[in-house]
């Protein structure tokens, strides 16, 4: 019996866990099948074709809030060309309301009804033999829709099989590697369809040593636990992280975690973590106290905002905090103010998210009492709520445009400390950038950092004009130190009536060593390629001193007039 797995992500780079670890249980239990991994980008024709080209008998495919569309239209393709083929669904878009879903799609034959891999191999022993349909699986009979006994679990999360058996092919194709070592969520957030299976299941920890010490003999260079919330249990998790912190890798592990979790013990642990070998991502997704309630989160603020501060003090783990508009409870001033708290702890990064109503629930459940306007087909995006209107929530859509531009790209630090402390708060300084790049007719449109920083320019040229001179400075620091090579004649530069004092600068060893102490001449090439120095009329590193004279080399130094001039 033929078996394929097809996969469809919303990127390239992706790399399908569910599937995988379905192909490889079965594997494991002595059925064979292959993986088709494309994106949703791959044209549907050319997927169609690497499906039929292999003559199935059965096909399974995984369905998600990015692919729904595009895999429901794959499906009655293969109905059409194939109509002997068994098409298998499974994924969160189709597990919890079968009797919907083959109204939608009728071209299914099969369901699987929650975590696919001891499931879909009963399913396909069935098949190959005649036996009955197993449990948790949803399938049509004499017109109508059974669906036995509900969604499922694998209890056991050992008897689970390492999901890279194509490892050295997934290192070569640079995809990121998803990796979990638990499932299910003990909370209960109304949005989010994780904690239906409140059961926290583990694999063991020899399990989790042996698969990631695989990833990192294979040189991954990103692993993505898929984890909902990692840190649940210290005694667990820990271990682990200690394990990833003493390996010898330049791997980057990514873990979702709930910071208000973090003890003592664990903080103190972090700080001893090699730089870029953790990053974090961490959902706040409001400080509005009836919020929080409505969607049954508990978090402690105060707590949260103190492991956070820590942590970015550290400086060795990257931070990327999550806030989600349109919840219940939540019009424009209570966003603003959940954002000015968020943006107050200057994470590295801060995503603006937009609520998802997801069906099945707790939230599509409440859709009447908060008067929820959301999109009937994936991605289920909010329009309007009771709380907030649609205009107002299709410029916060602009205002995440300008903010991903600009603060979330790391490239204007100190131009926008400068000009958020001006307007006295965050979200009102990208309130009025946000008017003024709509205005402009700038969204939907796409830009690179260059371009963004030529409309920052011309943005605080005709609205602050009184600090004009000082912004400039501070634009213009920001360029040297984040697009070097790159010196936009809209900036006033200075390279060419420096140059002289700059070239006596290099040749003086003992004099540079004061500030490179390893120094050492080799060619004005290798200068020019690892040095950069730059006069400033202000004050960028804020320590008071009038004028700036700077080297730039992975890191900003003051020269002092004196040592550069005489």
């Amino acid at each position: 019996m033929k078996i394929i797995l097809t996969a469809i992500g919303s990127k390239y780079i992706h790399t399908a866990l569910g599937l995988r670890s379905i192909r490889a249980y079965a594997t494991a239990q002595g059925i064979e099948t292959e993986l088709i991994e494309d994106s949703a980008q791959t044209p549907l024709l050319s997927v169609l074709a690497e499906i039929t080209a292999q003559e199935p008998d059965i096909v399974g495919l995984s369905v998600h809030i990015w692919n729904k569309n595009y895999v429901y239209s794959l499906i009655r393709l293969l109905r059409k060309v194939m109509p002997q083929v068994k098409i298998v669904a499974g994924g969160p878009e189709v597990s919890f309301d079968p009797q919907r879903i083959l109204g939608e799609c009728p071209q299914i034959d099969y369901i699987i009804m929650g975590e696919g891999e001891e499931t879909f191999v009963k399913l396909v022993r069935a098949l190959a033999d005649g036996g009955e349909v197993p449990e948790h699986v949803a399938y049509r009979k004499d017109g109508r829709v059974i669906a036995n006994c509900g969604t499922t679990v694998v209890g056991d999360l050992d008897v689970l099989e390492f999901p890279y058996p194509d490892l050295a092919e997934v290192v070569a194709a640079k995809k990121i590697v998803y990796y979990e070592c638990t499932r299910g969520c003990p909370f209960n957030c109304s949005y989010c369809l994780s904690g239906i299976s409140r059961n926290v299941r583990k694999r063991s920890l020899a399990k989790v040593y042996a698969d990631l010490d695989r990833l990192i003999a294979a040189k991954v260079a990103l692993v993505k636990f898929v984890d909902r919330t990692y840190n649940l249990d210290e005694n667990y998790f820990l271990p682990i992280m200690q394990h990833l912190a003493q390996a010898d890798t330049d791997a980057t592990f990514h873990f979702e975690i709930k910071a208000d979790l973090l003890s003592e013990k664990v903080l103190q642990f972090l700080e001893t973590v090699p730089k870029g070998r953790f990053q974090f991502e961490i959902g706040v997704q409001t400080t509005n106290a009836p919020t929080l309630a409505a969607i049954n989160r508990r978090d402690d603020w105060q707590k949260l905002t103190a492991n956070v501060t820590r942590l970015l003090r550290s400086g060795n783990i990257h931070l990327h905090l999550d806030l989600i508009a349109g919840l219940p409870y939540e019009g424009v001033a209570e966003f603003e103010n959940s954002f000015n708290d968020v943006y107050g702890l200057q994470p590295h990064m801060l995503q603006l998210g937009f609520l998802k109503v997801l069906p099945g629930t707790q939230m599509e459940q409440q859709r009447d009492e908060h008067a929820l306007i959301y999109m009937d087909e994936p991605p289920y995006e909010i329009l309007a709520t009771k709380y907030i209107n649609y205009n107002e929530l299709r410029f916060l859509k602009v205002l995440e445009d300008v903010f991903d531009h600009t603060y979330n790209s790391g490239c204007f630090a100190h131009t926008l400390v400068y000009l958020t402390a001006l307007e006295g708060s965050a979200f009102c300084f990208y309130t009025k950038f946000a008017q003024w790049w709509q205005a402009r007719g700038e969204y939907p449109l796409g830009h690179n950092v260059r371009g963004v920083t030529k409309l920052l320019y011309e943005f605080v040229q005709e609205r602050y004009a009184e600090h004009f001179a000082k912004i400039c400075e501070l634009l213009r620091f920001d360029v040297l130190l984040y697009q070097p090579g790159w010196k936009p004649a809209f900036l006033k530069w200075h390279t060419d009536e420096l140059n002289e004092k700059v070239m006596a600068f290099w040749r003086d060893a003992e004099r540079v060593r004061r500030y490179v102490p390893d120094y050492n001449f080799a060619t004005w090439r290798q200068i020019q390629k690892n040095y950069t120095i730059e006069y400033f009329a202000c004050d960028p590193l804020g320590d008071g001193s009038a004028y700036y004279l700077f080297v730039y080399n992975d890191e900003v130094q003051a020269i002092k007039l004196p040592d550069f001039e005489n």
